[in-house]
């Protein structure tokens, strides 16, 4: 493995001058801004943190949490992910996830390493790329609100309502659906029957914070959602919330512990 410390912040981009062109004014312009700001440099840092439950009324709830520090290099893509999750109960597993040539590699406590595509969900689902996640969000960027911030602008989706057979076609929330499916497995094998068309968004959400001091740089990335599952004349509510903030250039290189293939 081979990492450096993250470099001093880069200096402020004066926006709308200079080779980053005119002012942003869409939601879409601000996105590509974002992008180029993000490509332009060799790598970035990141902290997440983020929290998942499963609530049964008069039951307790089923949860966890999670803490990570991110390496996201740009050229080449790879990234180094190190973090812990804390269940409800109180024990601690760590986790430590690489994405090196566009394989993820994962590796739980005290487990050997799993590995695959990142188009494999149980892959995917362990992974927080905000890079990845920004030319994501950059497909759907027309159906997305903008508004001021008292340090930039801020980019929101939002949605409700949807059946999960109807969400799995929708562009924003192909993530949250990803996301669910581990939770609705194990619930389908605890004897939970509801279908996908039962099966509700309660809310949905994703936002970019983007510092103008800096070009209108990613400052936060934040997404949430809630889904309703019926069961024995309730719900269940599935939850889960995750940010990254952005924690500056990054000047090192990620690479794989010695051993791993």
């Amino acid at each position: 493995m081979q990492t450096t410390q993250a470099q001093p912040e880069p200096k402020a981009t004066r926006p709308g001058t200079g080779a980053a062109g005119p002012e942003p004014k869409t939601a879409a312009q601000f996105v590509a801004r974002a992008r180029q700001i993000m490509r332009a440099e060799k790598g970035w840092t990141f902290v997440v943190r983020g929290s998942e439950s499963a609530v049964m009324q008069g039951q307790a709830p089923s949860s966890a949490t999670y803490a990570a520090s991110v390496h996201r290099t740009t050229d080449p893509a790879a990234l180094q992910q190190t973090g812990t999750v804390t269940t409800s109960k109180g024990v601690r597993k760590p986790e430590v996830v690489y994405v090196v040539g566009g394989t993820g590699y994962v590796k739980d406590a005290a487990e050997g390493w799993k590995k695959g595509p990142l188009s494999d969900p149980d892959i995917a689902n362990d992974v927080e790329d905000p890079v990845a996640d920004l030319d994501a969000f950059a497909a759907y960027a027309k159906s997305v609100g903008v508004s001021r911030t008292a340090t930039g602008v801020r980019l929101q989706v939002s949605a409700s309502g949807w059946q999960l057979s109807a969400a799995r076609n929708r562009p924003a929330l192909k993530r949250a659906v990803r996301e669910v499916e581990p939770t609705l497995g194990q619930l389908r094998k605890a004897g939970v029957t509801a279908t996908d068309s039962q099966i509700t968004l309660k809310s949905f959400s994703e936002t970019w914070d983007l510092d103008r001091a800096h070009g209108y740089r990613p400052a936060s990335h934040r997404y949430a959602f809630t889904f309703l599952v019926p069961f024995q004349g309730g719900d269940i509510t599935v939850s889960q919330e995750v940010r990254a903030d952005n924690g500056g250039v990054f000047g090192g290189s990620v690479a794989l512990p010695s051993g791993v293939k």
